[in-house]
């Protein structure tokens, strides 16, 4: 029997503060020296990541954004969305989001996903200071779910904007293990979509663009 869905994946809230750590270590290509860096976490869930850093003090320069989050001077938890974040431009050295952007927009109709793509990627841009860097963890492309293709679409064609317009080089690290199948009897059997880190690269002469209200 074909299963058109992978197996349901433990939420991040799952997860205890190490392993969420770890997690972002692994699938964001995260180096110790990334942490003399100011960072945000957008999309941050309850800030397990920063917390974590900080009390085995690794970093105390993250900032966690989450629209639903209460502000935690402690932590440096932010409630904000990405779409419209309350930072000043060239705030940070690193922008990371892992499971959250663009994959929160799944489900979005065709005509507004666009538009919230390319508003949260270029808020990223404008809060990442010049020569820094986005991260976005386990970004699916490629033969996609019909419910996911708005989506993918969305992010391609914002993706080809900032690198024509905008000058920024874009990198795409394959996820072997985060890959999408349909599955026979609990096996994979079809590839349907793979996943990827994706890192943008701001280039000093990024030009802003406001985003619609």
């Amino acid at each position: 029997m074909s299963e058109k869905f992978p197996q349901n994946e433990p939420s991040i809230e799952d997860h205890t503060d190490e392993e969420v750590f770890q997690n972002y270590m692994e699938d964001l290509r995260l180096s110790p020296e990334d942490f003399d860096k100011k960072i945000l976490d957008v999309g941050s869930g309850s800030s397990q990541f920063a917390k974590w850093a900080k009390d085995h003090h690794v970093s105390s320069q993250i900032f966690s954004l989450e629209p639903k989050q209460e502000p935690k001077e402690k932590t440096k938890s932010v409630q904000g969305k990405a779409e419209a974040m309350p930072f000043q431009d060239e705030t940070f050295d690193i922008v990371v989001s892992n499971a959250s952007i663009p994959n929160v927009f799944l489900g979005e109709s065709p005509e507004t996903v666009k538009e919230r793509v390319k508003n949260s990627l270029f808020e990223l841009m404008r809060v990442t200071k010049f020569g820094g860097e986005i991260r976005l963890g386990r970004v699916l492309k490629g033969e996609v779910y019909e419910s996911q293709k708005a989506l993918v679409l969305a992010l391609d064609e914002t993706f080809a904007e900032l690198q024509q317009d905008h000058g920024v080089e874009i990198e795409e690290i394959p996820y072997p293990v985060a890959n999408t199948y349909e599955y026979v009897n609990h096996e994979p059997v079809k590839l349907l979509a793979k996943a990827y880190l994706i890192k943008l690269h701001k280039p000093i002469n990024f030009q802003h663009e406001k985003p619609k209200e």
